[in-house]
């Protein structure tokens, strides 16, 4: 008999307890086979390549997912541990240490290749077309323009990188949710961090003392983050901001509501130069 104890919740799937080490991660009923297929799929391909993640068990289906009530499921080594923000609930005084921690994480991941994932471009380049009646034209255009300029690196990128996606384990940290995770340049995974940091909102289950305090926790613990990858990668702010805008498209086509009116004015000074260059 599985213990099906709800261990985590997040906009799209809970986390069960399953069993001895194990955990279910159930897809919420009416989500697409062919997202949680993605997300079986590069899970297994990042732990293989020995990162910091959660090895996946494969269901006796085609595709290893599991069907539990009519939902999809993917059933991963279970990781205990508090995650990065809620530690940080209860030892406030450990924000230095998790931040120069998160940075070297990210720097570890964008260090393996990202053959065989899904295109972080092709990502991008999808939001940017359905971002057409939120967007005007001209900023849609302007981004297509800056996009085309940005370098090609083929490194595994996780997509959605910040504190409440690293587990602490025994001293060692352990990254979930790779559901997003592509291959593409570093840098634009780390403007997505930035601009999670900057825009995004809170956990649901944040602790309370961490809520009255987040705006300043956060500034603090993106400079330190920011400063830490930079001296462990080679790279610079202006690598950083060269992606900014695309990336806070590719954001926006999340349509995370408390998120939008900042992001589209954030999005629009961003191409506000390169709008003025195009004619009407």
């Amino acid at each position: 008999m599985r213990d099906r104890k709800v261990i985590g919740r997040g906009r799209s799937a809970e986390i069960l307890a399953w069993g001895d080490g194990r955990a279910m991660k159930l897809y919420l009923s009416g989500s697409r086979r062919e997202y949680v297929q993605r997300e079986a799929r590069v899970s297994r391909l990042v732990h293989g390549l020995g990162l910091p993640a959660p090895a996946v068990f494969n269901a006796d289906t085609p595709d290893g997912l599991y069907d539990v009530d009519g939902r999809f499921g993917i059933l991963f080594e279970r990781i205990d541990g508090a995650t990065m923000i809620h530690d940080l609930g209860t030892r406030p005084w450990r924000l230095a240490a998790h931040s120069r921690l998160l940075a070297r994480v990210h720097a570890r991941i964008h260090e393996a290749p990202g053959e065989g994932l899904p295109l972080l471009r092709s990502r991008i380049e999808h939001a940017i077309e359905r971002a057409s009646g939120l967007v005007d034209k001209r900023v849609l255009q302007a981004a297509r323009d800056r996009l085309q300029s940005l370098p090609e690196l083929c490194r595994v990128c996780h997509g959605d990188f910040h504190p409440d996606n690293v587990i602490l384990r025994e001293g060692t940290a352990v990254v979930i949710d790779w559901g997003p995770a592509s291959s593409g340049h570093p840098a634009a995974d780390v403007a997505w961090t930035y601009l999670l940091f900057r825009f995004g909102g809170m956990p649901p289950d944040t602790p309370a003392p961490l809520r009255l305090l987040l705006p300043i926790v956060r500034q603090g613990s993106l400079r330190i983050y920011l400063r830490e990858y930079f001296a462990l990668s080679g790279r610079t702010w202006t690598d950083l901001k060269a992606w900014l805008g695309v990336i806070a498209i590719l954001r926006l086509s999340d349509g995370i509501e408390e998120e939008r009116a900042r992001l589209l004015r954030f999005i629009s000074r961003e191409f506000a130069r390169e709008d003025s260059a195009h004619p009407a």
